[in-house]
């Protein structure tokens, strides 16, 4: 009797509160006039909608999850720590410290960078050392881009 009434108490308070719901969305909604335009040619449901060429792609701006055509975060450049940048000006000296972190990122405590040097394609090359100086890789990372590639 008594899980009866808690039961029942609970489907009154679930009912109660989509009839709510439903009225705040019914006075939301204009009783008058046509009914509201379809088609790409017709405006957003509200400021911002999801026009053709809009950046809106779900409920909210993380959603759904995962790369879009824009990238990733493109929401958030404003509020972003670390904004990119079009020519990031590396230096050998920076790409020392980026070849030393990219070890440092996998756990390599064992081999060395070596020989960065700048070299005339535009590019800066860097190479990975043993403990023993056996060269393992060698590498060229765009000074513009900051894209590494392996050329040896």
């Amino acid at each position: 009797m008594k899980r009866m009434m808690i039961c029942s108490a609970l489907v009154v308070g679930m009912a109660g509160a989509c009839v709510y719901g439903l009225q705040a969305v019914a006075a939301d909604t204009p009783d008058n006039g046509p009914p509201p335009a379809m088609g790409p040619a017709a405006p957003p449901p509200w400021p911002g909608g999801w026009g053709q060429g809009d950046a809106h792609h779900g409920v909210h701006p993380g959603w759904p999850p995962g790369p879009r055509p824009e990238g990733w975060g493109h929401h958030d450049r404003a509020f972003a720590l670390f904004a990119p940048v079009p020519d990031k000006k590396l230096t050998v000296a920076d790409v020392k410290v980026i070849a030393t972190a990219i070890l440092l990122e996998h756990g390599n405590h064992d081999w060395t960078v070596a020989d960065v040097t700048a070299a005339a394609d535009n590019t800066i090359h860097f190479s990975y050392a043993t403990a023993h100086g056996d060269v393992v890789a060698v590498f060229a990372i765009d000074p513009v881009t900051g894209r590494v590639r392996r050329v040896g």
